[in-house]
Order: structure tokens, then sequence, then C-alpha cells
């Protein structure tokens, strides 16, 4: 069932940002200065173009339902299919689309070729470094836990300069299951505050032990290695500052990564802070 409408004051149109991932779909706004976020679930094949379709269309309902609906969407997407649905359904209903690319962003790339990244990884990264990099002179490392986790690496001078990419625990546990001939594929709450024991009593236990420990322990020794490599090329560069997004940002077995900003929903505050003249 959808939300009840809210107070007549909120029942107006207003900008959303849209977040499509392989994990989620997600719309935020700003309401007297606070993200107003709505989330639904991305099918469980992401290239199943009619199930994109459901997805955009209940989203774009929640967003009538909360608050009004929107005079427009500031987009951000890593799903070609959920990309494409979203722009017919949102051109049925009359509502613009300002579609954002990576090679948008304020930032100059080391990348080759340049603008090949995605653009929840760039967008979480240039928000990292304006928040929290560029005003104290550092770079900055965006951190996002979702279907694939990944680093993205912003110097203090604003280029941007690449990362790395892993398997999320999701993932971690289907590989097992489905390369090995006995493991089962265990069901993982990643983004539960909870995070098992390092000993499993239990096969089920053990794989949950060693994949969601195991994901951690990985992303901290990339992010000290990285910010190693990044004051390699600039010597003398502050450390980075560290920012978290995605689902898991605030589970258990990523409590103890050290970061400057923790928050689910870093890609739509970039959205909606970036300047008029990238949006338009």
């Amino acid at each position: 069932m959808l939300p009840s409408i809210r107070s007549p004051a909120y029942h107006r149109l207003v900008r959303y940002a849209v977040d499509l991932g392989n994990s989620a779909a997600k719309a935020g706004c700003l309401r007297d200065g606070a993200l107003v976020s709505l989330r639904v679930a991305s099918p469980a094949d992401p290239r199943d173009a009619d199930a994109w379709r459901g997805v955009v269309t209940a989203l774009l309902d929640l967003a009538e339902h909360d608050g009004g609906g929107a005079s427009g969407l500031t987009v951000g997407s890593v799903v070609p299919d959920g990309t494409t649905a979203l722009q017919e359904v949102a051109a049925a209903r009359g509502v613009p689309i300002d579609l954002i690319q990576s090679r948008d962003l304020p930032l100059r790339s080391r990348l080759e070729p340049p603008d090949r990244i995605g653009v929840d990884r760039a967008l979480a990264a240039w928000y990292t470094f304006e928040q929290q990099g560029r005003p104290h002179d550092r770079g900055a490392i965006a951190v996002t836990l979702g279907t694939a986790l990944t680093l993205t690496c912003v110097s203090r001078d604003g280029e941007l300069l690449g990362g790395a990419i892993a398997a999320s625990p999701l993932l971690a546990a289907r590989a097992l299951a489905s390369g090995t001939a006995t493991l089962p594929e265990v069901t993982l709450y990643d983004e539960s505050p909870e995070i098992p024991g390092p000993i499993g009593t239990s096969t089920e236990r053990a794989l949950a032990a060693g994949i969601l420990r195991g994901a951690r322990g990985g992303l901290l020794a990339l992010i000290d290695e990285s910010a190693a490599e990044m004051e390699r090329l600039d010597p003398g560069a502050p450390l980075p500052a560290i920012g978290l997004t995605g689902g898991a940002a605030t589970a258990g077995w990523s409590a103890s990564i050290r970061a400057d900003l923790r928050d689910p929903d870093l890609v739509l505050r970039a959205l909606l802070a970036l300047p008029r003249s990238v949006r338009s």
C-alpha cells in the first residue's frame, strides 16, 4: 500500500534526484533542508526492461503520493534498461529529465578513457571531495557498498584518479554457491547492524563470517593502500577524506571503517547539490 499524502503544505511539485542502481532505485528531494528519500528494490535481473518499467512507475507513484509529484528529475543511472524505462515513463507523465553523466561533473579526470566510470562512483567521489576534501585542502576517497564494492579517489586539487572494484558480500555468496559442489548459498543481510562472530559453528555461519568480515578486511586494506598511493603521488598531502555510501554504509560489518561522511544516500545528495550549469 502506498503511503498516505502528507499535509497540504508538502503537496507541491518539486525536483527529485533519482539514483538507479543494481540493488535499488531511489528518489529524493529536499524539504526544509532535510533529505526525504524513497526506495524501490531493483529487479533481480538488471537487464529486465519490463521489470524496470514497473520499478520506475512505482518510484514515481511514491513521489506523487509522498509530496505531490516531481516537477523534474535529475538522474544518475548505472542501469541502461532502467534509464530507458524511466525516460519513457517520465515522458508519458510530462516530467522533464536531466540525465547526468560522469563527464558532466566538475572534476578533471586521469581515467582512460576520461569518462569511463559509473556515474554513481563519480557523484559520490565529487560530493565527498566538495564536502570534506576541498574545504580542508585534502583529497577524498568515496567507498560505495552496493552490488559491487567500489573505491574512487580524488586528489586534493580535484582530479579523478581512479579506484578499485570488488564483489559485494551478496555477489560473493552467490559465487561460492555456484562455483563449488556442496557449499550452500547463504542468505546474508548485509545491511544488518549486526555482524556474525569470526568463528562460525555451522557451514552457513562460517560462510557469513568469512564473507562479511573478509569484505571489511579487503576494504580496509584498499583504503589504506589507496591513501598511501595518493600520498606518493602528492607528497605531504593530508590523509584523504572518506565517504561511505550505499545500502550497507550503516551495517555492522562496515561500522569500523573510518568515514568522514557515512550516508546511504550520498549519490542522491550529490545529484541535488550539482550546480545548475551541470543540470541544465
